[in-house]
């Protein structure tokens, strides 16, 4: 059985794994960073690689790399990335490639992640998977005929800024505004439920308004609250709305869902299942499904780590 080295990039954390042929985890290591320089990155993925690889029998035998922002594939250059707001057409390959002696590929971290989803995960099933992660951000990967669809440029899957609200004036991160991604992120969540409480709704959330998080909006949903309720409500139909456009432009066979924001409760994912049905004129059977991720938090290094595997075959 031969081993992967999996690097995970985001704009907080860096996640490194020594991954199996078969998709499971050897060795797993992770560091939260500031989302600094890329040398800085270079740095940090380097030294948690020699603590995973110490810590199995077998040496890795290729690299994958998943990094959050715009990739180009077959170039491993990172053209930009709203969470790593320094980058600028950051040869990270050849940086990586310097430190790690291994063949290596570098790509989007939601297509690494969607890749897992669709090899060893959720959709594992299917020939067509669209995996969206839903946290700070939004990422997205669309697998076609069992294999990552990039686009003519490499830059396919990004459907959270993708407009769904002309009239809307919420900021993007890609500096749009209307785009889904800020209506059905770990942000506009919070934004939701303290909309609520200013205008005067009783929640046990009260106390919470200078630190409240998505998870803690999940908690109070799980135990009734009706401010919580109606803000998972909220967000459930606009990402309703997200996969009504998927089906409309893929008609995946499954639409898998992750990230914190997916985790406030299995009826989100019922919510915008029911906006989904209620926005198209298909039949129920003819719909996708709609499932939650199965790999949680992992899935971007084990995906990376598969798409290694299977661009340096042994």
């Amino acid at each position: 059985m031969s081993h992967y080295l999996g690097i995970d990039i985001g704009g907080t954390n860096v996640k490194v794994a020594v991954v199996a042929d078969d998709g499971s985890v050897k060795a797993f290591a992770q560091r939260q960073w500031s989302g600094g320089e890329p040398h800085q990155l270079v740095s940090v993925a380097t030294e948690l690689a020699d603590i995973v690889v110490a810590e199995v029998a077998e040496a890795p035998v290729a690299c994958g790399v998943g990094c959050a922002g715009i990739v180009v594939h077959g170039l491993g250059v990172v053209r930009r990335s709203p969470n790593l707001p320094t980058w600028h057409d950051v040869k990270l390959a050849v940086m990586l490639g310097e430190r790690i002696a291994l063949p290596l590929i570098i790509d989007n971290d939601a297509n690494a992640a969607a890749y897992a989803e669709y090899v060893v995960g959720a959709a594992r099933d299917a020939t067509s998977a669209v995996v969206i992660t839903l946290g700070t951000g939004m990422g997205a990967g669309i697998i076609l005929n069992g294999s990552v669809y990039r686009g003519s440029h490499g830059f396919a899957g990004e459907i959270g800024h993708t407009t769904v609200d002309m009239s809307s004036r919420t900021p993007c991160a890609c500096g749009a505004s209307g785009c889904l991604e800020p209506l059905v992120n770990a942000d506009s969540l919070v934004s939701r439920a303290l909309s609520h409480i200013e205008r005067g709704a009783s929640s046990s959330l009260d106390g919470s308004m200078g630190v409240l998080t998505a998870q803690d909006i999940g908690t109070a949903a799980a135990g009734g609250d009706k401010v919580a309720l109606a803000a998972v409500d909220e967000l459930g139909r606009a990402l309703g709305v997200g996969l009504a456009n998927i089906t409309a432009l893929l008609d995946p066979e499954v639409i898998v869902i992750g990230g914190g924001v997916a985790e406030v409760g299995r009826s989100l994912l019922d919510i915008a299942r029911d906006e989904l049905i209620r926005r198209t004129l298909r039949c129920r059977e003819e719909l996708p499904r709609v499932v939650p991720a199965a790999l949680g938090p992992a899935a971007g290094v084990v995906g990376a780590a598969l798409l290694a595997r299977d661009e340096f075959p042994r």
